[in-house]
């Protein structure tokens, strides 16, 4: 791994004037290329914390660094040429005219030449999908529009970092996916800020959970985002993919079905995307349960399932909460 580090906040904490405190002695570290996620429940001082990523709130104690520097009054303006911020608002970004002109906004107070800002602006509204919208209003266009041109507006001026709030919110499947694809293809340093864990897990190779201004947990999104216990004590979900799988798995082992429907849902449950080992094999990670069934299920493969005799049970009853692990004990769990 990349050992140079490009955010480093040390117990930081901060409280509003009227005494409300968000952060309570937060720290982290993130190196160079690295995609995390960070996420919790709502009021848990996500946005906050982002915020004093690029010195808009600075921290009542404890310091925060951005690839050396120290955020602070003197600091801002080299320090937000490394930070982009997209904020889940995109309106509080965009207030130039035109497209071409909000996008050229960041290039043009880089002192580029001409050639460069237009050669910026073009690559970045073809990365969000807005070629030939160089002419158009901002606010003539639909939200989620906005929410990708003020992407591109951060993409110009070429930060090292790249912070999101909410990046997909209202955006339709085709440009969420376009997103994705370009997330994870970046090598810039990312950070997600999201209610989203779907594309947190799909993007994200690490996660962090923030709660009451604290981070609780700190480690692989393959465990943090498959641990039920741990997301629903802080107000959260497994993500949509794995209740998915959950809930197939489900119905594989206990309903009667016709053999082209149980291949179909077999087949299904293997492209689920589960990376195992040092070869990156992606296959079903899934608890085989037993049951009374005179089926057999030749369909699907045996060696991509794993016994767990802990969570076997009857299946008289619906599954409950232990077909996914949810231990703790494979990431920073902070109490």
């Amino acid at each position: 791994m990349n050992e140079r580090i490009m955010i480093d906040v040390d117990d930081i904490s901060f409280t509003y004037p009227d005494g409300h405190a968000v952060l309570k002695g937060l720290s982290c570290q993130i190196r160079q290329g690295e995609k995390v996620a960070l996420i919790g429940p709502n009021g848990a001082g996500k946005s906050t914390f982002m915020s004093h990523l690029n010195g808009v709130q600075l921290a009542t104690s404890g310091r925060v660094v951005i690839d050396g520097i120290e955020v602070g009054k003197t600091t801002l303006r080299e320090v937000r040429r490394k930070v982009g911020i997209v904020f889940q608002d995109p309106d509080d970004q965009l207030f130039c005219p035109t497209v071409f002109d909000d996008v050229a906004f960041g290039p043009l107070n880089l002192g580029l030449d001409k050639a460069e800002i237009e050669a910026r602006v073009k690559e970045a509204l073809h990365v969000v999908g807005l070629e030939g919208f160089e002419e158009r209003s901002s606010f003539h266009l639909s939200f989620g529009e906005r929410k990708r041109l003020a992407l591109a507006t951060v993409l110009s001026y070429q930060p090292e970092i790249l912070v999101f709030d909410e990046p997909s919110t209202n955006m339709d499947p085709m440009n969420r996916r376009k997103l994705i694809n370009w997330l994870k293809a970046s090598d810039k340093t990312i950070l997600l800020c999201t209610h989203d864990l779907d594309i947190a897990l799909e993007v994200c190779e690490r996660c962090m959970m923030l709660t009451d201004g604290r981070i609780i947990a700190d480690g692989p999104s393959k465990k943090i985002l498959y641990d039920r216990q741990l997301l629903e004590e802080n107000k959260l979900e497994l993500p949509l993919a794995l209740m998915t799988h959950e809930l197939l798995h489900g119905i594989l082992y206990t309903e009667d079905m016709d053999d082209e429907h149980r291949q179909i849902i077999s087949k299904f449950l293997h492209a689920h995307r589960h990376a195992h080992g040092p070869d990156g094999h992606e296959h079903v990670h899934l608890h085989v349960h037993s049951h009374d069934h005179s089926h057999l299920h030749e369909e699907v493969d045996e060696e991509h399932f794993h016994s767990h005799p802990q969570h076997q049970h009857d299946h008289g009853h619906s599954h409950g909460h232990d077909t996914l692990p949810h231990t703790h004990d494979d990431y920073d769990h902070k109490s």
